[in-house]
């Protein structure tokens, strides 16, 4: 039988970590993280694990359209979000990160899991263009900021520029899908879904626009070489 990799807590925890809530919670995700490994649960597994878990949630909530199919929902989806963090940390405390886990995360957690999300809650509240304006607008946002870094090499955040604005800097680091969707199900259970849908439509676009301002703001900089 091969050996088990060790497992590094402290290597699993993504430093300076700028969500307060995944700050809070990563010495408790973190040690799950380990407990699962030590039973032979891989990164990978992990993930798939996650992924059903909130695909299950999902469709709860379209056979179960009441508030008990809400609590259900909001139960998978929330160990959902803590396999999202845990997933990671297996394969950063083991040393086994890989592409393709990498790319199996993204896939099932951005592309599938969220988008699904905002359209079902979309289709059950009567609000079905809202719920899809929240997916094009964080795939959009994702997608500029990933373009930024590529062509600048540097994260949009990071800028020198970006240290003249440190109130925008600063809700802009700490506000991520990943980082609602930790209060996402506590807060369907207590005021109307259909909120949640123009809560992250606004923001999202709202952030969207901002970036992209920035980055022209940036690009016109460079091109005419202001100081």
């Amino acid at each position: 039988m091969p050996e088990k990799k060790h497992f590094d807590v402290e290597k699993s925890i993504v430093p300076n970590h700028t969500m307060v809530i995944s700050k809070i919670l990563d010495p408790y995700t973190a040690h799950i993280a380990k407990f699962l490994h030590n039973i032979g649960i891989s990164a990978n597994l992990a993930t798939i694990v996650t992924f059903i878990l909130g695909i299950s949630g999902i469709v709860v909530m379209v056979l179960m359209p009441n508030y008990t199919g809400l609590v259900i929902a909001a139960t998978l989806i929330t160990l959902r979000n803590i396999g999202d963090t845990v997933d990671g940390k297996i394969a950063r405390g083991s040393g086994t990160t890989s592409p393709l886990g990498g790319f199996l995360d993204i896939f099932t957690d951005w592309i599938i899991f969220h988008a699904a999300f905002f359209v079902v809650l979309g289709y059950l509240t009567d609000s079905i263009i809202i719920g899809f304006l929240c997916v094009t607008g964080y795939m959009s946002r994702e997608f500029t900021r990933t373009k930024f870094t590529h062509f600048y090499g540097t994260k949009i955040t990071e800028t020198n520029e970006a240290k003249d604005i440190p109130f925008i800097v600063y809700i802009t680091r700490r506000y991520d899908i990943g980082t609602a969707f930790w209060l996402i199900p506590f807060v369907m259970l207590l005021i109307n879904p259909s909120y949640i849908l123009y809560f992250i439509a606004i923001t999202e676009y709202s952030l969207l626009f901002g970036e992209v301002c920035f980055d022209l703001f940036l690009f016109i900089k460079k091109r005419v070489n202001l100081p």
